[in-house]
């Protein structure tokens, strides 16, 4: 089986999911500029709107560090300007060379990746909506897709969605040892490509590595489209402004 297009799937899905998070982070603090006219209290907001990604971010750092063998120093939680950045949260961890330091800034993403993958299959079953699709195609998953707006909790869940996904990107620091989004992409696409690639391996093995991508890449596009949704409201409501104010 030839991993070559849910990998390529996965990577469009990936890098919308990180572009739009982008757009996402951009639009909020504008928004908390032309609502308070004061920057320091649009970031206070923008702080406190992320804190549950935020947060995951960090504590990701910490468990990757531990596991890794490094040692964790003082946890910092707040916002802080610095001078050509802002810095929302951060963890010292004693230095460990290229390798481990470089797990230790992509833990953020894998975490915040294992929480998407828990949220989506676990509260939402977005399985579910892979089988439809897989069934009938849009209109099915459409269609299945109602249901959704019945499970229990649901803008507390998509609210830890929206906000875990739009914190889980490496930040500045976390990018210092490699460029590690694209080390993921890279790593990702060349094991699941490598593994199919392979007439040896026993055809079970490319069978699960294609599942397994797939699970993932489904939970990536329930992300990103909860984050469109986001993104409208967040546009309409800077367009509603600028229209009252004219």
């Amino acid at each position: 089986m030839s991993l070559l297009s849910p990998l390529l799937i996965f990577a469009l899905t990936l890098a919308g999911l990180l572009l739009l998070s982008r757009w996402i982070t951009q639009q909020v603090l504008r928004l908390g500029h032309r609502l308070t006219q004061n920057e320091g209290t649009a970031l206070i907001g923008y702080y406190l709107l992320f804190f549950p990604g935020i947060l995951l971010h960090e504590l990701s750092h910490i468990v990757m560090a531990l596991i890794v063998g490094l040692r964790v120093g003082r946890l910092s939680l707040g916002p802080k300007q610095r001078r050509s950045s802002v810095e929302l949260g951060s963890v010292i961890v004693s230095r460990g060379g290229a390798l481990r330091e470089s797990l230790v800034g992509l833990a953020p993403f894998l975490g915040g990746s294992a929480a998407l993958l828990a949220i989506g299959y676990g509260i939402f079953d977005v399985a579910a909506l892979g089988r439809a699709w897989a069934a009938g195609g849009w209109s099915a998953a459409l269609r299945a897709a109602d249901g959704i707006w019945c499970v229990p909790d649901f803008w507390l869940w998509a609210y830890l969605v929206f906000a875990i996904s739009n914190a889980m990107t490496p930040s500045p620091a976390d990018r210092q040892p490699w460029l590690t989004a694209g080390i993921y992409l890279a790593l990702a696409l060349g094991v699941f490509y490598f593994l199919g690639g392979l007439t040896l391996l026993p055809p079970d093995l490319s069978v699960h590595a294609t599942g397994a991508l797939q699970v993932l890449t489904l939970a990536f596009v329930f992300t990103l489209a909860l984050d469109l949704v986001a993104a409208v409201l967040l546009w309409l409501i800077e367009w509603l402004l600028v229209r009252l104010r004219v």
